[in-house]
């Protein structure tokens, strides 16, 4: 596994790790060819701040949809269900039974309207209904994982160790410096080449910085949690049902990765007569042999 048990402990100890390099060369290269045609022109310019901006720089995407998991490739897509990632996450949480609750395509630059100064908080009043409890098995683990370099100039992200707020209540789940100056004076800027990853707790204080040059940041956010809890998640997979890529994915996805998605198991209750026959004709190209009615 690419977490080693430093990776563990650190995140054991201060509810977040950076791991650099996590991406093997090949991966990061495939994910940089499927990137440049989702949003085009954009690393290029993150390679080179000097060249024209792309078409339509400024304009946000159409809709959340368009830069969410499945996407259009097959590299971003197995890089979001990447088992590594979802053992860190099961060793977080102490158990397995988890599904993937987020991934979205993220990227700024300077004057972006993403680019600012965040205040320090806490990203869990959009990832649960209710509260992050301490009981690890409800943990969530979210990571960014970064596909072009960041330095100090790049706009990276902020993090502060749970040891600075240990055993406090986590509400409210924001502050100004001037509030909590402690969370700023003590935060770590995440500074790593392409390829690495963050892995943070929805207990953990963090912001995004403002750039300091000219350039632009490309990650992607993708986020665990365990299954069977209606009151987690950020996003409801089911929307992007729409459009083809998901239909693509599905298709050609093992059992597993459906899983991840909340895709109902083999031998599930769901699976009965009619339920198969929509789901031929839904999804013609994937082998529903798994789920058959025993």
């Amino acid at each position: 596994m690419r977490f080693n048990s430093r990776h563990i402990e650190h995140y054991s100890q201060h509810g977040y790790v950076v791991v650099e390099n996590f991406l093997t060369a090949d991966e990061l290269g495939k994910a940089h060819e499927e990137i440049d045609r989702l949003i085009p022109g954009w690393l290029e310019y993150a390679h080179n701040p000097n060249k024209p901006k792309p078409d339509h720089f400024r304009d946000p995407p159409r809709t959340r949809r368009d830069n969410r998991f499945p996407f259009a490739g097959e590299q971003l897509n197995a890089i979001t269900l990447h088992p590594d990632l979802r053992e860190f996450a099961a060793i977080n949480a102490g158990h397995d039974d988890l599904v993937c609750e987020q991934a979205d395509l993220a990227y700024k630059y300077q004057g972006h309207r993403a680019d600012r100064e965040q205040l320090m908080h806490l990203d869990y009043t959009n990832h649960t209904l209710v509260y992050p409890t301490i009981d690890r098995q409800y943990w969530q683990t979210a990571y960014l994982i970064y596909y072009t370099d960041v330095d100090e100039g790049l706009a990276p992200t902020a993090v502060c160790s749970w040891q600075h707020y240990k055993d406090e209540l986590l509400w409210p789940t924001s502050y100004e410096k001037h509030k909590r100056a402690s969370l700023y004076e003590n935060e770590v800027k995440v500074i790593v080449p392409a390829g690495s990853v963050l892995a943070y707790s929805m207990r953990t204080f963090h912001r995004g910085t403002a750039f300091k040059r000219a350039g632009a940041r490309i990650g992607e956010f993708v986020t665990y949690a365990p299954s069977g809890c209606p009151w987690l998640g950020i996003v409801g997979w089911a929307e992007q049902g729409v459009h083809q890529s998901f239909q693509d994915w599905v298709e050609t996805a093992t059992v597993e990765e459906r899983s991840l998605l909340g895709f109902p198991a083999p031998g599930d209750a769901y699976w009965n007569s009619e339920a198969l026959a929509g789901a031929a004709a839904r999804f013609p190209g994937m082998d529903l042999r798994p789920y058959q009615l025993i």
